[in-house]
């Protein structure tokens, strides 16, 4: 039980570690949910898990000063109680969700207290030119932050496990099955969330073709894939043969239009 809570706190503190490697996605949900069931030896249910998680969160974004729950810790938990538990998804997301709030407050405690008192002690380099302070400073602070979190999780997994599977267990059959319809919504508003910021006069036809085709008449998300492939190549290959002269002359009218 130890050597796994110790895994799970490693798992947070790479998916928080992320920026150090350049932003590769690895504090995505359907990442860390694999890796937490490598390490729960249920890799398979940890995948699946993990990316029900994706939806979940994937609409959650900081935008401004605004934090949103953390993911990390929401889906490295959620994942593992869910699993440990054997209660599947619905688990997941009763324990994520309240998890990722909770460990959002942290958060705001690093970026309002601890980050700026360490930002001053880098400001005090900046005026001495101490180039090698200034970046002390900066991975202490990324250190500090990811490790914290992942004591977080080490504890909350070694000693919660017991508590948490109470929980689940007194959790009344009208909650649970708030939280599927719940857990069914939730991917449908991210991905509104999504759509409003790539959705335009230019794209909605498309966006409307890929409903249509799902909706009514069954073509599964690989289908739809192939169809946008070939209505890509298509419209390529129209750009190309079309006559630069005519291009000009379309582009011309549309800013008439715009006008």
């Amino acid at each position: 039980m130890a050597f796994q809570a110790l895994l799970i706190g490693l798992i947070v503190f790479i998916g928080k570690a992320d920026y150090f490697v350049g932003t590769a996605m690895l504090g995505r949900p359907i990442v860390l949910g694999a890796l937490v069931g490598l390490a729960l030896g249920d890799a398979a249910t940890g995948t699946i898990i993990g990316f029900s998680l994706e939806l979940v969160f994937m609409g959650m974004q900081a935008i401004g000063a605004s934090i949103p729950p953390d993911m990390i810790v929401g889906s490295v938990l959620g994942t593992a109680f869910a699993i440990t538990t054997g209660n599947g998804i619905d688990a997941a997301i009763t324990i994520a969700m309240p998890a990722a709030v909770l460990s959002a407050f942290i958060v705001n405690l690093f970026y309002g207290v601890i980050t700026p008192i360490m930002a001053r002690s880098a400001d005090r380099y900046a005026e001495d030119d101490n180039d090698r302070g200034i970046t002390m400073i900066f991975l202490a602070n990324g250190f500090i932050f990811d490790t914290a979190f992942a004591v977080i999780a080490f504890v909350a997994f070694m000693f919660g496990g017991d508590t948490v599977s109470a929980f689940v267990a007194a959790i009344p059959a009208w909650l649970t099955t708030g939280i599927t319809i719940a857990t069914g919504i939730l991917p449908a508003v991210g991905f509104a969330q999504l759509i409003t910021m790539i959705a335009s006069k230019k794209t909605a036809v498309f966006l409307l073709l890929g409903f249509l085709l799902a909706a009514y008449l069954g073509v599964p998300t690989l289908g739809i894939v192939c169809f946008a492939v070939v209505i890509v190549g298509v419209l390529y290959m129209a750009h190309i043969f079309i006559p630069k002269d005519s291009q000009i002359v379309a582009a011309e009218v549309d800013d008439d239009n715009e006008f």
